[in-house]
């Protein structure tokens, strides 16, 4: 007895609608542009009309990118067919491989706006036909089901690769009736909206954050400019602060007591680690600061960072030194983690390898910091903790949004 076909429905439908769905090949149902090849020399470092490369999709969104590049005016008439429209789906044909990061071959984005924009190489401008909606399709391209599409028809090497739109264009899509489609393009688009909403927020918070740190603390042994109190800084040796600590784990703190100072979190030993080599750890406890030599764009110099985890141990490689007055701790870990405050002594007092700087004892000891009182410091930490507060609870909102556009994705779509 032949079997009945298996119905293609998703899991999750709005109220009303119970057709099948069908599968359709892109080809079918939609049409594109490739990019074309502007020449760097008409680059614009300001301007009305952007140009949009490959290397400025972030998040399928135009919203916040990187490093801007504008092209005359006159552009838009002479290029007028690779002008970008709301509602255009844009895939990188060109790129790392597809792992859906910013810089991925085949990764799509959505155009959610109807400013000025042109369409540089390696890139695909795609327009669905008018009976789909766009928003709906877009979103289709978001699930694995197309990722894993994307990485059978990709060529290239290790480094780079590429996609044609012969192959791309065999992709097959679930449609189902014009009114559920634009039911749900609109749902996923009000969450994208609010999903932007929240990284703006994000982003705000962040600048707030650092403009509280520039203005309350102390810069080249000048005095900060926003103050709580009129009572005096003190200035102080490095030595007269901090003491270097040399205790040694006795064996007793297990793997699950290691902090990684980078990110002040609980952390791992290596698996070969023996009860020999954890005996190697120095002990590091809530309050105590370490050196890490790391050098970047942010930390010149390495940089000083405040435990306020937990007690615990750290590797051999990190210097660890023990606070010999009562600070508050949520001052201490801004403070001593501060480029702003920490740059110049480290500077005198630190010596530089091919990847990492060595903190010199003697030199450091002799550095003079700047310290308020300690009413001061209560009430800086507090200021701190809130914003700190304000940042993580709206990260935290942000990847509920995440997870939830996840959901919809695996629930709404088949």
């Amino acid at each position: 007895m032949d079997k009945k076909p298996e119905k293609l429905v998703p899991e999750v439908r709005f109220k009303g609608f119970t057709d099948d769905w069908e599968q359709r090949e892109l080809g079918d149902i939609t049409n594109y542009i490739k990019g074309y090849a502007f020449k760097s020399a008409s680059y614009q470092a300001k301007g009305n009309v952007l140009l949009i490369r490959a290397s400025d999709l972030s998040s399928g969104t135009l919203a916040f990118l990187p490093d801007k590049k504008y092209l005359p005016s006159q552009f838009l008439e002479t290029f007028k067919r690779y002008k970008l429209n709301q509602g255009d789906i844009v895939i990188t044909t060109v790129g790392s491989k597809s792992t859906m990061k910013s810089s991925a071959v085949g990764r799509p984005i959505y155009i959610n706006s109807n400013k000025p924009y042109l369409l540089n190489q390696n890139l695909v401008k795609i327009t669905v036909n008018d009976s789909i909606n766009s928003f709906y399709l877009y979103n289709q391209l978001l699930k694995s089901k197309y990722k894993y599409f994307v990485s059978t028809i990709e060529r290239g090497n290790a480094n780079q690769a590429n996609i044609t739109i012969h192959d791309l264009w065999k992709y097959k899509a679930f449609l189902t009736s014009e009114l559920e489609e634009k039911q749900i393009g609109h749902l996923l688009l009000k969450l994208n909206q609010l999903f932007y909403l929240q990284q703006r927020k994000l982003e705000q918070l962040n600048l707030l954050q650092k403009y509280v740190k520039e203005k309350t603390l102390p810069s080249q042994k000048k005095l900060p400019k926003l103050r709580f109190l009129n009572t005096p800084y003190n200035t102080y040796k490095f030595s007269e602060l901090f003491k270097k600590s040399t205790k040694k784990n006795d064996g007793q703190i297990l793997q699950n007591h290691v902090i990684s100072v980078a990110s002040m979190r609980w952390g791992k030993l290596p698996k070969s680690s023996s009860e020999a080599y954890m005996k190697t750890y120095f002990i590091f406890n809530k309050g105590d600061i370490a050196y890490e030599g790391n050098r970047s764009k942010r930390y010149s110099f390495g940089r000083f960072v405040a435990n306020d985890l937990g007690n615990g141990i750290v590797s051999h490689v990190f210097s660890v030194f023990n606070s010999k007055i009562n600070f508050n701790l949520e001052f201490l870990k801004n403070y001593i983690n501060s480029e702003q405050v920490m740059r110049d002594p480290l500077r005198m007092s630190t010596s530089r390898t091919t990847m990492m700087t060595n903190l010199v004892l003697k030199d450091i000891a002799k550095q003079t910091l700047m310290i308020p009182s300690k009413n001061e410091q209560d009430l800086l930490g507090s200021l701190y903790k809130i914003t700190q507060s304000m940042i993580e609870l709206n990260e935290k909102q942000q990847q509920e949004l995440i997870y939830l556009k996840k959901y919809l994705l695996q629930k709404l779509f088949i």
